[in-house]
């Protein structure tokens, strides 16, 4: 892909928002008709990737050009999908503690 300069973070950051909203999209159909978690999975692994690789070039985008407004959306999504990834796994995280902490209360 040739993109032109300045574009490459936010293109980035929308690719990352797409690849969030068909990882939800994917998971509702799977948990009602047929089981595709493994393509949810999938999903938002590259969600996670396009997150920070939408960071890293907004970033350097905007060192080369601080009035670029594209660069400034592409760095701002990256840095809040990062963030809520990161939200999202120390929450499941805590849930199994809790729920390995019950589980063996209960032996």
């Amino acid at each position: 892909m040739n993109f032109e300069f300045g574009m490459k973070g936010y293109s980035f950051g929308m690719i990352s928002l797409i690849c969030i909203a068909a990882n939800i999209l994917i998971s509702i159909i799977s948990s009602n008709f047929i089981n595709l978690s493994w393509l949810s999975s999938i999903v938002g692994i590259a969600g996670l990737v396009f997150a920070i690789l939408a960071f890293i070039n907004g970033k350097k985008e905007l060192e080369a050009d601080p009035s670029n407004k594209k660069a400034k959306t592409g760095k701002t999504i990256g840095l809040v999908l990062i963030i809520l990834n990161i939200v999202a796994f120390v929450l499941i995280l805590i849930a199994i503690i809790v729920g390995v902490t019950l589980f063996a209360s209960m032996l």
